[in-house]
């Protein structure tokens, strides 16, 4: 009895997975090696079954990254477990130069479908914290320099922020979190219409088991503080670029860390923050030195522990 084969557009349809992101994964990680035929690849029904398993674990949160090492075996046996540990200690995936070039020369052509079809691709091959750090962080701080130069529009700096804010979304049903997992709410105060760092740092969360609630930039502290007894996060995390960009963001800083509620944490973090501990001291604001600093409290959340940094 001869075997069946599935094309790709086949195989795509059975999994679930898109042909762009078949032929990602093949690429760079080799998740299965299908035969050749003169019109393209053939699947196997082992293949489809690795695949099906590959799309679940993705789905539970786990990177693609580390998952694409395992044995069909291992993959089956993991539909059981929950998403990644913070921080992600898989193996190490870069994005290669030539995506941010691509990404680059969406946002100078104003094409959105282009900017959206590669983010939305190599966030299909990148575990998240990568796809934060070396993609959404580089990205955004290119734009944000070219438009202060004069060389971007502002309409180019909103089409990426508009882009990362919808991949956010994305990935959050992306993970399937369950209903108990630990919720995150991002925002920055009024005044403060930098959000470059608060978007990724939403991205770093959301990849990393937390129900992430992005709420955007320039929110008055009333609204925070509301949005915050509906939601009540673990953390409430606020970027601050400092007194420049938002005069009045001190205030609207202490505002909010004396109103939350009392099981909602209140992180600082921005170029914005250690500048303000003075003011915000006697207030219950952690102040984020660092993005490290920013992940080892998104472990202890995870983790349970009491202390703070």
């Amino acid at each position: 009895m001869k075997l069946l084969r599935y094309p790709i557009r086949a195989v795509s349809k059975l999994t679930g997975i898109s042909v762009d992101t078949l032929r990602a994964w093949e690429r760079r990680y080799q998740v299965v090696v299908p035969e050749r035929d003169e019109r393209g690849r053939l699947y196997s029904e082992a293949d489809v079954e690795r695949l099906r398993l590959l799309r679940a674990a993705v789905e539970q949160g786990h990177a693609i990254g580390r998952v694409a090492v395992l044995t069909t075996d291992e993959l089956r046996s993991l539909q059981h477990r929950g998403p990644d540990p913070v921080p992600y200690d898989g193996p190490v995936v870069s994005a290669a130069p030539g995506d941010l070039a691509g990404l680059l020369a969406a946002v100078e052509r104003l094409d959105a479908a282009a900017l959206r079809r590669d983010l939305s691709r190599l966030a299909a091959i990148l575990p998240v914290r990568t796809l934060a750090l070396e993609v959404a962080l580089p990205l955004l701080r290119h734009v944000g320099q070219a438009w202060y130069d004069g060389t971007m529009t502002v309409g180019q700096e909103h089409l990426v922020t508009a882009e990362l804010r919808s991949l956010i979304g994305a990935l959050a049903r992306l993970h399937s979190l369950p209903d108990n997992a630990p919720r995150l709410m991002l925002a920055t105060p009024a005044g403060e219409a930098h959000e470059m760092g608060t978007l990724v740092a939403a991205l770093v969360a959301s990849g990393s088991g937390f129900a992430t609630f992005y709420l955007g930039p320039n929110l008055p502290a009333s609204d925070v503080i509301n949005a915050a007894r509906r939601i009540v996060p673990r953390a409430v995390v606020l970027g601050y670029t400092g007194p420049e960009s938002a005069p009045g963001g001190v205030a609207e800083l202490a505002t909010i860390a004396r109103g939350l509620p009392a099981d909602s944490e209140c992180w600082v973090g921005g170029h914005g923050a250690t500048s303000s501990a003075e003011q915000l001291a006697g207030t219950r604001a952690v102040l984020l030195q660092d993005f490290e600093a920013y992940e080892r409290n998104l472990g202890r959340l995870r983790s349970g522990l009491p202390d703070r940094e």
